[in-house]
């Protein structure tokens, strides 16, 4: 299966979330990696285990990698441990997941950095695996984005994923829901993201309304809880909004447009207008609304129509590598996504904000 594949992303990204959350652990209580998976209720996805045994049966190789691309300003016991825990498994994969793409694994890392770590974790993390993949990678070309001004062409509009880019759910306040519900850890996310009710969901099969209910009824199924409480505990999940993101946003609408186009429920304008942000979009694109998901071709190209541009004078803008694939394929520039100053880089570049 490609390394590309959405659901096999979906299932990746979720597997490094639990083997973080084990690696903390095991550290944090003086426990080895063994001792954690065995006092566990549930037994972790297969993923997860290899990660978490992966970085302990290599332990010093990988801490040795890491603690050289960090040194002098640190060290490794100086690292935040939820820092040293993300570039521990980003190392990891780089050493011997060959059938990843490095720009892959970084921006994973990225992602987990930016979930769970301070406001300068994700450029850390992002700098540190990319001296490491430099390393152990050799000539690998990074499949994100060029890196060079000269390679950008001029554009006139910027199209923007919303989860993960403007938009974040911390994964403490979900972790937290499942424990006051007395639901092992991650049991609400594994029903919500079942690739079934998730695709219904993204493509408005299904409204945001009975999303929400029919994970309250598979976790009831599983568990003792009550389906609506469950139901209810997912709809009222808190999220944030990157600031420094909308203002970017702003930026780019002095003088061009700028679309929002997201996988999102039927909810997400109503999200959008809670948090005040509707109002910053030339255009707002949400799959359930078009009954398309990225990376289709037609969820791209509905976009630019809304702006009433052409593809090829977009610039698009997101933190999964499948749709930076899928919108380079209708001829979009495409930038992934690791955090706001690289972006601007990139918006500089294209011409979209003044340098």
């Amino acid at each position: 299966m490609s390394d590309l594949e959405p659901t096999t992303l979906d299932t990746r990204r979720a597997a490094r979330d639990r083997a973080l959350e084990l690696l903390y652990e095991a550290e944090t209580k003086g426990l080895s990696v063994d001792d954690v998976l065995a006092g566990l209720p549930v037994a972790p996805d297969d993923l997860a285990v290899e990660l978490v045994r992966g970085v302990a049966a290599d332990g010093d190789r990988i801490d040795e990698l890491v603690a050289s691309r960090v040194a002098p300003r640190w060290t490794l016991a100086r690292l935040a441990s939820l820092d040293r825990a993300v570039l521990r498994l980003g190392t990891y994969e780089l050493l011997y997941r060959l059938d990843r793409t490095q720009a892959v694994i970084i921006n994973e890392a990225v992602v987990l950095a930016r979930k769970y770590g301070t406001d300068d974790s994700p450029r850390f993390v992002n700098g540190v695996l990319s001296a490491i993949a430099r390393s152990v990678r050799g000539d690998e070309v990074a499949a994100d984005r060029p890196t060079r001004a000269s390679a950008w062409r001029q554009a006139e509009a910027l199209v923007v994923d919303l989860d993960g880019v403007i938009r974040h759910w911390p994964a403490v306040a979900l972790a937290a829901t499942d424990r006051e519900l007395a639901l092992p850890p991650g049991t609400m996310a594994s029903a919500a993201f079942a690739p079934d009710l998730l695709d219904a969901a993204m493509d408005g099969s299904i409204t945001f309304e009975q999303w929400c209910s029919r994970i309250g009824e598979r976790v009831a199924a599983d568990h003792p809880a009550d389906a609506d409480t469950v139901a209810k505990a997912w709809a009222e999940q808190p999220f944030e909004i990157d600031a420094e993101m909308v203002a970017l946003v702003d930026e780019v609408r002095v003088d061009g447009s700028v679309a929002l186009l997201s996988n999102a429920s039927t909810s997400v304008l109503d999200d959008l207008r809670a948090a005040g942000i509707d109002g910053h979009f030339d255009a707002i694109v949400a799959s359930a609304d078009i009954r398309m998901a990225k990376p289709a071709a037609g969820a791209f190209l509905a976009a630019a129509e809304r702006l009433g541009v052409a593809p090829e004078v977009c610039l698009f803008v997101d933190d999964r590598a499948e749709n930076v694939e899928g919108a380079r394929a209708v001829g979009m520039q495409a930038h992934l996504f690791t955090g706001v100053d690289d972006l601007r880089d990139v918006l500089v570049a294209t011409g979209l904000v003044p340098g």
